[in-house]
């Protein structure tokens, strides 16, 4: 049974001047890939690939002078050009046809889903009917992703993420047989390079769906080939208070990033004990660097969090299990892994720093009420992930406890981190004191020369500001010209 396509208005329009160069330089040419299989699905095209007989980049140049958008070439020896279309909201990919056959060229791509063509003359005006030279369309049907062959790996390693990626987004299985040949080509994954590999772990981790997705990487032995420092986790057994070990309670912290964020619906004593609101939303969908948002790098945070376990891991004695320091070691590693994966200074930093510090607001959570100053020296430390962090100790607390969550314990802790949260939303001067000195202020009015113990009086100023503990520019100096005095004397001894 044939299958007909049908593309949107805007697609027809770029379709059809595509169709009049490849009719003037008598050329042919077809929409390939994920294109026909969105508009089969009946999902949004944001990415047209077009595969062509004649000459790509003269296509690709037709297109650029009637949409005004520049070509991109993106790899010369093969003849790849691309042309963001409508504000980035559209990409055009341009290649040539494999040894000019469209079934050729079909039985040279990744996955049957993605090998499914359209003749870009019919489409241009109407439906068209889908060529299918590799039982991509049996395979929609039974939604599943299946390589085109067992060699499809071998050709381009980043294809095992892809599957899994494509898998997630679609709500497909991998289907059998290729499962087998990711579970053997999965060591080639280390070959490939790391912004590629980064890029779609970032995808995945996008998606909703998190924690599924990580244990089908792992099923696959593709996540420790990313992320080798985590094969330690694997059976790192924890204390009592938690219901899993290191490694799934790794990613069962992804997967409550993912609840806390709203990604996925929470659970409903989640969703009540938790913040959220369209300020929040904004703030975790904002992009860092590099299109990475703060939301998908607190999945990265929720996943290498306790990296550093395995490494600091002690047992007493009495059997009793501690992990003293790991939250310094796991920030180490974590610096290693993402600057592996070519991550930006900024977003490195990010992650860093949620890891060194995730312990932070449950080991205050623990007191009567975090005093100011203990507010402020956390907040100080977290500069710049503040509300990252209280959201990674949610799901780093509801991955703890699993499905021996407590109400009662539940409610205390959510309702310390909400009020933490709110102390830095509403109160500022609470988390960020007002400056009522400054080092210049220091040098001039107490002769103290720049230098560590400049920083360290100025440390202690503005966090007894923080506290309440002075409340104007003389008192800052009094205290400062004490500070300063014991700092003289700590060093005399």
């Amino acid at each position: 049974m044939t299958e007909s396509v049908i593309f949107s208005v805007e697609i027809q329009q770029l379709l059809g001047v595509a169709a009049r160069h490849l009719s003037a330089s008598r050329s042919s040419g077809y929409v390939v890939g994920g294109a026909v299989r969105d508009a089969l699905l009946g999902r949004a095209i944001v990415d047209v690939d077009i595969a062509v007989s004649g000459d790509p980049a003269s296509l690709a140049r037709a297109v650029e002078a009637q949409y005004g958008a520049p070509v991109v070439e993106l790899d010369a020896d093969r003849q790849v050009y691309r042309v963001p279309l409508e504000r980035g909201r559209l990409t055009l990919d341009v290649t040539p046809l494999t040894d000019g056959s469209i079934d050729l060229d079909a039985r040279r791509r990744d996955f049957t889903i993605n090998a499914l063509a359209v003749l870009i003359a019919r489409a241009a005006s109407g439906p068209a009917e889908v060529i299918d030279a590799v039982g991509g369309l049996d395979d929609l049907r039974k939604r599943q992703v299946r390589a085109v062959s067992e060699d499809v790996f071998r050709d381009d390693s980043v294809r095992l993420l892809r599957a899994v990626r494509i898998g997630v987004e679609l709500g497909f299985t991998i289907e059998a047989t290729t499962a087998e040949c990711i579970k053997r080509d999965a060591p080639l994954l280390a070959g490939v390079a790391a912004e590629r590999v980064r890029d779609e772990m970032c995808r995945i981790l996008a998606l909703p769906g998190s924690a599924p997705s990580l244990r089908l990487l792992d099923e696959l032995r593709l996540l420790t080939v990313v992320l080798p420092e985590l094969e330690a986790a694997r059976n790192c057994g924890q204390p009592k208070e938690h219901y899993w070990d290191v490694l799934p309670h790794s990613i069962e912290s992804a997967g409550h990033a993912e609840q806390v964020l709203r990604q996925t619906s929470p659970e409903p004593e989640v969703a009540a004990q938790t913040v959220w609101d369209e300020e929040l939303a904004l703030y975790f969908a904002e992009p860092v660097s590099s299109g990475h948002t703060r939301a998908t790098l607190l999945k990265w945070a929720a996943l290498l969090h306790d990296v550093g376990k395995p490494g600091a891991k002690t047992i007493e004695p009495d059997g009793r299990i501690r992990f003293l320091g790991h939250p310094t070691l796991g920030a180490e590693m974590t610096r290693v892994i993402m600057e592996r994966l070519r991550f930006s200074n900024r977003e490195t930093a990010n992650v860093v720093s949620l890891v060194k510090e995730h312990l932070r607001p449950g080991l205050i959570s623990r007191d009567a009420g975090p005093s100011r100053r203990a507010l402020y020296r956390m907040f100080r430390d977290a500069e710049g992930v503040e509300i990252d962090l209280l959201f990674l100790s949610f799901a780093d607390y509801l991955a703890a406890r699993g499905p021996l969550r407590e109400a009662e314990d539940w409610s205390r802790f959510s309702g310390s981190i909400r009020a933490m949260l709110a102390n830095w939303r509403a109160q500022p001067e609470e988390g960020r004191p007002p400056k009522l000195v400054d080092g210049h202020d220091l040098m001039r009015e107490l002769g103290i020369p720049p230098g560590p113990a400049l920083g360290t009086v100025l440390d202690g100023v503005q966090e007894a500001c923080a506290a309440g503990e002075v409340g104007n520019k003389e008192e800052a100096l009094v205290l400062a010209a004490r500070l300063w005095r014991e700092a003289r004397g700590a060093n005399r001894e």
